[in-house]
């Protein structure tokens, strides 16, 4: 006698011809969807997407905010990188503009916010001080990016309650101008420097797969050593999450050190591992290394800026360093190009009357 069938599916990972599918039973027949992958890791990922899909609440009848951010979020929370931050901003905006309608949100409604949440400093979510801040102590302004970074969640979550057909149309939301850049990456003699100051070993290893790979801080606490291809010399860092994309770069010498040294050792599949366990945030250790090396402004994202700055400075065509970044190349020019040797150089010339490439003159002290 079969088995009777449960009435709601129970999903599965499924391997066939090295593909990986996710597979349930419809009453007496077996389904079966592609998740477009041979990576393992990938598939567990693209399932739990798929999951977070069919976990979508139902339109409600006149969506609120604060629902229309609860679907988005529910949508969202598998297929993106920083999960944390997602929800933090889902949260704020639920806060203060969680009560209304959709067609509500204007210009003014926008503004308002921005001046809220800078009011409101470093808080949670739930207007409580943020973790670290003593009583008493002074509020420190909210800074333009998290804000910038909040009011674009919103305009996500509205757009897709519109794919959604929760709602008609999009409300405009006006968005703060966006701060300038951080300029700050590493000479190489600082780069030495906090590798040497880093003593714990998952913390030197982080730091050396950040400054030459590029890659961000999740992809590198992810990477397991069945990405790490010593015979070809390569690094699948595996796939990103939403318009986050990564990259199969080479393994520099120094790195190839690193990595030898750390495999000899290793007690888990995680590159980055400590004690036994998987590394989830590096933030604690890599500050300890940038105290002790007494650099100035340097964060995990420093290594990713970087890198890049190293290979544009040499001359490293915007489309190359676009590909070992898994950016694009306009990103890539607009945000690094004047480290660029060739920066502006043919404009310079046409107004000098110069040939392009002509070789500075020296300098006398």
């Amino acid at each position: 006698m079969p088995r009777p069938r449960a009435q709601s599916p129970t999903y599965s990972l499924a391997e066939r011809d090295g593909r990986y599918y996710v597979q349930w039973w419809e009453g007496d027949r077996k389904k079966r969807r592609s998740l477009g992958t041979g990576d393992r890791e990938t598939a567990k990922r693209e399932l739990r997407a798929f999951l977070a899909q069919i976990d979508v609440p139902p339109a409600p009848e006149q969506p609120t905010v604060a629902e229309i951010l609860q679907g988005y979020l529910a949508d969202r929370s598998l297929r993106v990188a920083s999960v944390p931050t997602l929800t933090h901003a889902c949260a704020a905006l639920t806060e203060h503009l969680g009560p209304l309608r959709p067609e509500s949100l204007n210009r003014s409604v926008a503004r308002r916010y921005a001046t809220l949440r800078r009011n409101q400093g470093r808080r949670n979510a739930t207007g409580t001080k943020a973790k670290g801040v003593k009583v008493g102590a002074p509020v420190k302004a909210l800074s333009d990016g998290t804000i910038i970074r909040e009011l674009v969640t919103l305009r996500a979550a509205l757009r897709w309650a519109e794919g959604e057909r929760w709602i008609t149309s999009v409300p405009y939301i006006e968005v703060p101008q966006a701060p300038r850049p951080r300029d700050r990456w590493l000479s190489r003699g600082e780069a030495l420097t906090l590798l040497e100051a880093a003593v714990a070993p998952h913390v030197r290893l982080f730091i050396a797969l950040g400054l030459y790979t590029g890659a961000r801080s999740g992809a590198i606490l992810e990477l397991t050593w069945q990405q790490v291809d010593f015979g070809a010399g390569l690094i699948h860092m595996g796939a990103g999450a939403g318009n986050k994309q990564r990259a199969i770069v080479p393994i520099s010498f120094p790195l190839r050190r690193e990595l030898e040294k750390a495999a000899q050792s290793r007690t888990t599949d995680w590159v980055v591992e400590y004690r036994g366990d998987r590394v989830h945030l590096i933030r604690h250790g890599f500050r300890n290394a940038v105290a002790e090396a007494k650099l100035a402004r340097v964060t995990p994202h420093t290594l990713r800026h970087t890198a890049a700055t190293w290979m544009v400075q040499a001359g490293i065509s915007f489309e190359m360093v676009a590909k070992f970044l898994g950016n694009t190349a306009k990103m890539v020019e607009k945000v690094y190009g004047h480290h660029s040797p060739d920066y502006l150089r043919q404009a310079a010339d046409a107004l000098g009357g110069a040939p392009s490439r002509v070789p500075p003159s020296p300098v006398s002290g």
